[in-house]
């Protein structure tokens, strides 16, 4: 059995893994049980003015900084760029390249911070279509832990996040970079792209058939709204249900050649209006509670131009968090229902 200790925050080592929950004063969990703790993580909780904790005594420190996980992402993106181009140009999809660029990232990213901050960063337009995949890759896998999957489930939904758009290489250029709505007769040639996908994927023996059903079945939908075949509910692998949920996330908080981003919390109020019938909701709620969760104790800018720090997630409104303003107030979002969060820090 392994031993806990209870140390000040001030002492904790990057790799250390909490063995319960943190909260803070109001009771919103900061850091979930078995959280690995990163630089970011600790002088977050000392910020939060959390003085103790318990970790589990065995661990394995790990001492990543913010450089070289950012210099690893641009790295794998610009890797993934050259794969991409290759298969448009005709060449078949290097297997080996792609296992790297997955092991590479798995490897260097190792906290939920690692893989948020990266979400949250300022990336190129043009270069959308390869950063996406990147971000779907580490979101999935994310994913996949919070559900507690095996690592091979893990690996595998990595591979998928990756691959999943893949069939946007025979896309034509003009219709992926148009800088509005598209046609309907455009977006018809939009959605073939899983199924270019699959049929890419599907001429590699080195690639799992759960990876090539989670690239075609990733736009369907548990209401039997999606594409390329309409099915709904059993019929959509466990992985495809997950690269559903990260694929839009990761859109919608992008930006994009023809809308500007979304906040995190304008994109999970969606998922609450639109996407608790059309995504499997078991997974969907453990996606926003945890990913809501990350922002607690972040810095915010109101539609009323008021800041405040966020300080407590709504179980029955995630999207619409309690803030605590400058003067120490408390606004609840979920109230206060004409007041939104337009900037997070």
């Amino acid at each position: 059995m392994i031993n806990e200790l209870t140390i000040d925050v001030a002492e904790c080592i990057p790799g250390m893994k909490v063995s319960q929950d943190i909260s803070n004063n109001y009771g919103a969990i900061l850091l979930h049980k078995d959280t690995v703790l990163d630089y970011y993580t600790i002088n977050k909780l000392m910020n939060l003015g959390i003085e103790k904790l318990k970790v589990l005594e065995e661990f394995e420190s790990k001492v990543i900084t913010e450089s070289t996980v950012t210099a690893t992402y641009v790295e794998k993106v610009n890797e993934f760029k050259t794969i991409i181009k290759d298969i448009g140009n005709g060449k078949t999809l290097d297997t080996l390249k792609v296992q790297t660029i997955v092991n590479d990232l798995q490897n260097s990213f190792t906290s939920v911070n690692d893989i948020v901050s990266n979400l949250n960063g300022i990336r190129s337009i043009d270069e959308y279509t390869y950063s996406h995949s990147v971000n779907v890759s580490l979101l999935c896998f994310l994913i996949g832990s919070w559900l507690n999957l095996s690592p091979v489930q893990k690996k595998i939904l990595s591979y998928c996040g990756l691959l999943h758009d893949i069939g946007k290489s025979k896309i034509s250029q003009e219709i992926l970079n148009k800088p509005g709505p598209l046609t309907p007769k455009e977006y018809e040639e939009m959605k073939k792209h899983s199924v270019l996908g699959y049929k890419i994927l599907e001429a590699n023996i080195a690639i799992s058939k759960d990876v090539m059903i989670g690239v075609l079945l990733h736009h369907e939908r548990e209401d039997g709204s999606g594409y390329p075949f309409g099915i709904k509910g059993d019929q959509i692998s466990l992985y495809a249900k997950i690269i559903s949920i990260a694929d839009v996330f990761d859109a919608m908080t992008s930006d994009r050649v023809y809308r500007k981003r979304q906040t995190p919390f304008d994109v999970l109020q969606m998922y609450e209006s639109e996407y608790l019938t059309k995504c499997n909701t078991s997974i969907l709620l453990t996606f926003l509670n945890r990913i809501a969760h990350y922002y607690i104790g972040s810095r915010v800018r109101l539609s009323n131009d008021s800041w405040g720090e966020i300080v407590f997630i709504n179980q029955s409104s995630i999207s619409k968090p309690m803030i605590k303003l400058e003067d120490s107030s408390i606004i609840d979002l979920s109230i206060e229902k004409n007041i939104s969060i337009v900037e997070i820090f």
